[in-house]
């Protein structure tokens, strides 16, 4: 297939493909992984799932056997022939994503480097620690000038091949990944790297921080004359001192996000000057053992690069490996902290599963389908399958011997597996909704912070009580946050938002009737200002645990408590705590309870008390707003939990769902774009049926739907979701209200229109349209359709693992 030079660019939170907004469906493929004699066979099955892009990584020690001597034609092993397989992608009319590193990771020997690369240089290179003995990990110096200096040689070699490949010049290449997840070396090993130029660096960081020596000295409580004199922070096995010891490792944190910002920045620009144009990409890991709850740490690491600081958008890895109610939450979370971090820049699921690195995690197609659907409906706005293709390592090259990945859709020999025919669902339900895909937006009246200092501690070092901290974010940010009330929220079916408070205003939160703020001991008094003026111009503020009392410098700073006129009266420690919260009672939550005296609140509502009955929780007013407080956190770790956060959001006020259901056992969201359609999810995490009726918002006039239209409970299958459009206009005279089908196609003449249907045989297939038809037929069988308030509602059943072809008779 013959391509005409064509354009690839981000823009305005989407991707565009020739000026055309696109979800950019993408399979990795290792062509180094695979035998060249199969490379047709992978393409062909890539062309034929549905995918418009295929992606690998360029490992520079594959193409630098010696130093010196590249191959990128195949002269010395076929499957060094980078050239014919970016010629095959291109024949076979598919775009390519190429990662050149100089990281790659990949399970690859050496993350990437040349094997006589690090045989002649690891001992100069190699991240080392503060007494200079080398850090078990594969990461080295970064701007050590022998790796630098071999870095550059490679790129001088690469680029020129990438530039005359991209899509621009008539080759398939439309996105270049720029190195790969640098900053997980030190979150994996919780180890800085303290070798040659780092002090450095982080000297001349500092003089740019600090006005002078003194004002640095007042933070650190040191007596430094010059900035020269400074010394590294202690290693990370060495607890804290004291607040400002705490204090300095922050700074040290910070110094790490511009550090990798200026590297990746420097890659950026050598690729730029050796013709690079297409858009740059970075990765985002952080899943443990099929877990997200650390992820958000991995994301702070590069805020230095976030927005207008940079081109690069990130994509995140989404690696589950397993789907059930305990991790169901945590994609929409890593999705919604990285868009509100980033900025304007599409949310792109970089490295997103599709088969197991590891060989006991067995995944299935039908937990990954409920993944897939749900990522769309948490606003993905493409993907990566990770690996679409298994692969088999060159000799002595794979960190885990011969095969690299299991159960993905191809086998290294091309065979197709169980996943292929998901992948190519996928595809069809993707062409068939794509712009509503890529355009819906969530509404919501509710919204919660992240504040990134909670999670900059990839290096922090352990607390015994000399900083004061009556909450560490590390140690409770998990059970209170992440899995306590993000999860919550998600279960109840609440419609949030997520922003980042050190990148909004207060005006930017007015479009919400109520903010929550996870807050401990620290907030920088810009952000403590934004919550009170935010309150102050109406809002309805929700802070737990705690009124911060310093800023992360370590800085007294007590503005929220200042401006609501109270500070604590004391801590309570209780064996198996509990409280009273808006009379609901025996309430399980955490030590400690921060108590206030009663007196203090005499023109206040008191909303908790502890088993002693001391006040833990209050509302106060704040200019036209309210302060409502917590002086605890409580999870969500029992069936009692749930009504605690329902009192709370029902008094904070607002409109708390846009689509619900019957049972908290399935989860529901409604997200709408700007020309009155909408998109319908609903899913099923739990491994058993749930009997369940749905309701949804009409998008243009705003009624209240039921799923089914009968308004009747359903029987919703386990581990399974729906994902429909609503209100999708299908002719000039017709609309698809709602479907609990996958739409794999929609083709329409004059007279007819043919639907493409697929969905699971144990739940009730139901379409319904707005407007007016003579007649259906269902696989050729006639089916009457049922009127009811001018709508036409189709019911039939699903085949098993069979698509299904209804034809209309306009």
């Amino acid at each position: 297939m013959t391509m005409n030079n064509e354009t690839f660019t981000i823009r305005d939170n989407l991707f565009y493909l020739n000026g055309k907004e696109v979800f950019l469906n993408s399979g990795e493929i290792h062509y180094f992984r695979i035998k060249r004699e199969y490379w047709d066979t992978h393409l062909a099955a890539a062309r034929e799932a549905g995918l418009m892009a295929v992606s690998s990584y360029v490992p520079w020690d594959w193409h630098e056997p010696k130093e010196g001597v590249f191959d990128f034609d195949g002269s010395t092993i076929a499957e060094r022939d980078l050239k014919g397989w970016l010629q095959k992608c291109r024949e076979h009319g598919l775009k390519a994503i190429v990662k050149p590193g100089p990281y790659i990771l990949a399970e690859y020997r050496g993350a990437g480097l040349p094997e006589w690369f690090l045989d002649k240089y690891e001992d100069d290179v190699r991240m080392s620690n503060r007494k200079g003995d080398k850090v078990s990990s594969e990461g080295v110096n970064l701007f050590h000038p022998i790796y630098l200096e071999k870095v550059t040689k490679w790129y001088d070699n690469i680029m020129p091949l990438i530039s005359k490949s991209e899509v621009a010049s008539g080759g398939p290449i439309i996105m270049m990944q720029i190195c790969n997840e640098i900053g997980l070396f030190s979150w994996l090993a919780h180890q800085a790297d303290y070798g040659d130029n780092v002090r450095e660096r982080f000297i001349e960081w500092l003089s740019e921080k600090y006005s002078d020596i003194e004002e640095l000295n007042g933070i650190w409580k040191t007596q430094y004359i010059q900035f020269s004199e400074i010394e590294l922070p202690p290693d990370v096995i060495t607890p804290y001192a004291s607040k400002n010891d705490r204090a300095r490792d922050f700074d040290w944190h910070y110094f790490w996000r511009k550090y990798y910002a200026d590297y990746l920045k420097m890659l950026v620009k050598m690729a730029r000057d050796r013709g690079i144009s297409v858009p740059f990409y970075h990765n985002l890991p952080g899943w443990i053992f099929g877990h997200g709850y650390e992820f958000p740490v991995n994301i702070t690491m590069y805020d230095e690069l976030y927005g207008e600081k940079s081109d690069i958008i990130f994509g995140v890895d989404h690696i589950p490996e397993f789907m059930s109610h305990r991790n169901m939450h945590d994609d929409r979370i890593i999705n919604d902290i990285a868009a509100a971090m980033q900025g304007n820049k599409p949310l792109f699921a970089a490295e997103f599963q599709s088969g197991s690195r590891e060989y006991h995690v067995v995944t299935n197609p039908r937990e990954m389908e409920l993944f897939y659907k749900a990522s769309i409906a948490n606003g993905l706005k493409g993907w990566n399958y990770y690996m679409f293709s298994q692969g088999r390592n060159p000799v002595r090259k794979g960190y885990s011997g011969d095969t690299f990945y299991w159960f993905n859709p191809l086998t290294a020999e091309g065979e197709r597996t169980s996943a292929f025919p998901l992948v190519q669902r996928m595809s069809k339900i993707i062409n068939t909704c794509e712009s509503l895909f890529v355009k819906s937006k969530r509404k919501a009246d509710v919204c919660v912070l992240f504040y990134p200092p909670y999670y900059t501690s990839e290096l922090e070092r352990p607390e015994n009580g000399a900083s004061e901290l009556t909450f560490v974010p590390a140690a409770i940010r998990r059970p209170a946050y992440f899995d306590g009330l993000l999860k919550v929220l998600q279960v109840l079916n609440i419609d949030y938002d997520m922003a980042d408070l050190t990148k909004i205003s207060h005006t930017d939160l007015q479009q919400y009737e109520q903010v929550w703020a996870f807050c401990t001991d620290e907030m920088d008094a810009r952000e403590q200002q934004i919550l009170i003026d935010y309150t102050s111009a109406g809002g309805k503020t929700m802070i737990f645990p705690n009124l911060p009392d310093r800023e992360i410098s370590q800085q007294p700073c007590t503005m929220i408590r200042e401006a609501v006129k109270i500070n604590p009266a004391g801590k309570e420690f209780i064996d198996s705590p509990l409280i009273v919260v808006l009379g609901l009672k025996d309430i399980k939550c955490a030590n400690p309870q921060i108590t206030y005296a009663e007196e203090s609140l005499a023109d206040d509502q008191i909303i908790a008390r502890t088993l002693r009955g001391n006040v833990c929780g209050f509302t106060k007013q704040l200019g036209s707003g309210e302060i409502v407080h917590l002086g605890t956190w409580l999870g969500f770790d029992t069936e009692g939990h749930k009504p605690v956060y329902m009192a709370l959001l029902n008094r904070m006020g607002g409109n708390l769902r846009v689509a619900s259901a019957s049972t908290d056992n399935i989860t529901v969201r409604q997200r709408f774009s700007e020309n009155g359609t909408a998109l319908l999810f609903a899913g099923n995490y739990y491994n058993e049926e749930q009997e369940v009726s749905i309701k949804y918002t009409h998008p243009a006039t705003g009624e209240t739907l039921s799923l089914p239209y009968s308004g009747e409970s359903i029987n919703f299958p386990p581990l399974y979701a729906v994902l429909s459009p609503v209100c999708m206009k299908v002719t000039n005279v017709l609309t698809i209200l709602h479907c609990t089908s996958d739409l794999l196609s929609v083709d329409k003449n004059e007279n007819y229109l043919k639907i493409t249907l697929y969905g699971d045989r144990d739940l009730m297939g139901e379409l319904v349209l707005e407007g007016k038809i003579t007649s259906a037929e269902l696989d050729g069988i006639p089916v009457e359709p049922e009127l009811k308030e001018n709508r036409i509602i189709l019911s039939y059943d699903h085949n098993h693992k069979k698509e299904i072809l209804l034809s209309i008779k306009l």
